[in-house]
């Protein structure tokens, strides 16, 4: 089997983007440039108004006043689509109307609130405002603007940028032709007639969603019906369609069993095999192969797996297929909403839903279709998050790579990152006066000690007092900076004004901080004085009435109550617990 992001790289390196061909402007919604084309003139290519209104001289308003208005006479117009003409002399005036072409006399448009209409003559009580409320050429796009650029896909505003500047006609590549088929004894084509259906028999969906998705991309589909699953069948058609059309996409018939024969057909018929088998999970079964000018492809028949092998593998070699800039969508680091339990031995590619949190973080929660199965759960997926072989079990919080799929391309190589632990977050509870501090304070001296990054975060319930009242801190955050920043020689504090509403927000934005500074995550995060109902908890002292703890890690007499050995000997017990919970998840994890 190939790796997933060899298989990606192979696939790519040997598709040629398709011919040129030259449209006119009304078909180049949709397609991908050939060229850059910059705009070769300005639009408009005159100055005109901003607003309705008199076109006049500036010269015989400047000393307009109540008492000795300035009285204009009107003789003549000009209108959207005139000529411009000479325009008005001294002391008068031409109507005007937005967007009319200025004429060749006259630097004002007085805007038609501005003065008072009387007969054929205007009144004008004030001396004009320094607006002039003309607009120069180019107002909409200047000379030498880029309007697209060789790669992209034109969508209706940029061709209709190209339109504007009297672009009539645009290079862009052909599009793909893609013949769509698929194969299985089981298939059943969507029909009125076709329902009921028999036992054993299912209804083709695959064609369907993959229809959708081609002509999303721009491709011109075919559907060429069900294929039984006969060898020569497939050959017969296959042979007949390959010089028809660059691409044959079928579904069904590519794993290893004894009916899966996409493959060594296309084998068979002379195709170059450029990438079999992928270590991928669902998805794995493929085919992807060269016979001259045309490519062969084979998808998985299970509709999740087929999806999931289209998105990651097929979508990049149409989009190279197509001429475009870039063949992969955005990779982004997510953290994970909740835990995989499992350890993973292949990629997987998991359908999730990305959701920014309270802290800043994008969130994944995987959509595992346990209440309404594996296909409706993908309905609203919005990422594919990827598990590389050899990933332990993942706790809620870890930081793993998502495929965006709400997102175009924009980078040529798929590179997944192994996934990184999300940290340890212990809360520290007890009664106001305890000592919470104290033991938070040691268990970070002893991790410390050992190379442990630890991150705290105290609930300071009463407020705190963080500058002296008029430092320059102070005052910019009281004229109303949501966020400052004391950018010190040794330290830095990060002053926000806004609460922080639970221990999960408090410990995802003492997470995303230190990940900043750092470039890690850190391995604990520590919470003081939330009550957390949920994870494991350091409790100190008694417990305040009603707190409901989750785990209890550890727990300690209050601080104040206990001296000398005894205290050193609670504290240690509690650092070492905490260092044995962080290690435990540590070596989990390969290095």
């Amino acid at each position: 089997m190939s790796r997933l992001e060899d298989a990606v790289e192979r696939l790519l390196a040997a598709t040629t983007p398709l011919p040129l061909e030259s449209v006119p402007i009304w078909e180049a919604d949709g397609r991908v440039a050939a060229a850059d084309v910059d705009a070769p003139g300005p639009v408009p290519h005159f100055p005109r108004p901003a607003m309705d209104g008199y076109v006049c001289h500036d010269a015989d308003l400047r000393d307009a006043s109540p008492g000795r208005p300035a009285i204009l006479r009107i003789t003549g117009a000009v209108r959207m689509g005139d000529l411009p003409g000479r325009g008005p002399g001294p002391g008068e005036a031409w109507s005007i109307t937005t967007g009319a072409p200025l004429p060749e006399r006259g630097d004002r448009i007085l805007p038609v609130e501005a003065v008072r209409l009387a007969g054929d003559q205007v009144r004008v009580e004030q001396p004009p405002s320094g607006k002039t409320h003309i607009v120069t050429a180019g107002e909409a796009i200047r000379e030498g603007a880029p309007l697209i650029r060789r790669g992209e896909v034109i969508r209706p505003a940029g061709a209709g940028a190209l339109a504007a500047c009297g672009v009539g006609t645009v290079r862009v590549h052909r599009r793909p032709r893609i013949a769509l088929v698929s194969t299985g004894d089981e298939l059943v084509d969507v029909t009125e007639a076709a329902a009921p259906l028999p036992r054993g028999r299912v209804f083709n969906s695959n064609a369907v969603t993959l229809g959708g998705l081609l002509r999303t991309l721009g491709c011109e589909v075919q559907y060429r019906g069900i294929v039984r699953d006969a060898p020569e069948e497939l050959r017969a058609a296959f042979a007949a369609l390959r010089d028809e059309f660059d691409v044959v996409l079928s579904t069904g018939g590519v794993s290893i069993g004894r009916h899966d024969a996409v493959h060594r057909t296309w084998l068979d018929l002379g195709a170059q095999r450029i990438v079999g088998r992928v270590d991928l999970k669902p998805g794995g079964p493929f085919f992807a192969g060269r016979l001259r000018d045309s490519w062969g492809v084979g998808l998985s028949g299970t509709p999740v797996a087929c999806l999931a092998a289209f998105h990651l593998l097929v979508r990049p070699f149409f989009a190279r297929l197509a001429g475009q800039r870039h063949a992969v969508r955005p990779l982004q680091q997510v953290t994970l909403a909740d835990a995989i339990g499992r350890p993973t031995d292949r990629m997987r590619a998991l359908w999730a839903r990305t959701h920014p949190a309270e802290s800043g973080r994008t969130m994944a929660t995987v959509l595992d279709g346990d209440d309404v199965g594996d296909f409706a759960s993908l309905l609203h997926a919005t990422a594919l998050v990827l598990i590389p072989p050899g990933s332990p079990p993942l706790p809620a919080g870890s930081r793993v790579t998502a495929l965006l799929l709400d997102r175009e391309e924009d980078r040529d190589r798929l590179v997944v990152t192994p996934p990184r632990p999300g940290p340890l977050v212990i809360g520290v509870v007890g009664e106001s006066g305890s000592g919470k501090t104290t033991v938070i304070v040691d268990v970070v001296r002893r991790l410390a000690e050992d190379g442990i990054r630890v991150a705290a975060v105290k609930h300071a319930a009463h407020g705190f007092d963080l500058d002296r009242e008029g430092s320059d801190s102070a005052r910019v955050a009281g004229a109303g900076a949501a966020l400052v920043v004391l950018a010190g020689p040794t330290e830095t504090v990060l002053r926000i004004t806004a609460p922080l509403r639970s221990p999960d927000h408090a410990a995802g934005l003492a997470t995303l901080v230190a990940e900043q500074i750092w470039g890690e995550l850190p391995a604990l995060v520590l919470v003081e004085g939330f009550q957390h109902p949920s994870g494991p908890v350091i409790t100190v002292g008694p417990q305040k009435p009603g707190a409901a703890a989750g785990e209890v890690l550890a727990a300690v007499l209050a601080v104040n109550g206990v001296n000398g050995q005894r205290l050193e000997t609670e504290l240690q017990r509690v650092s070492e617990a905490v260092r044995s919970r962080v290690r435990a998840g540590q070596a989990e994890w390969p290095r």
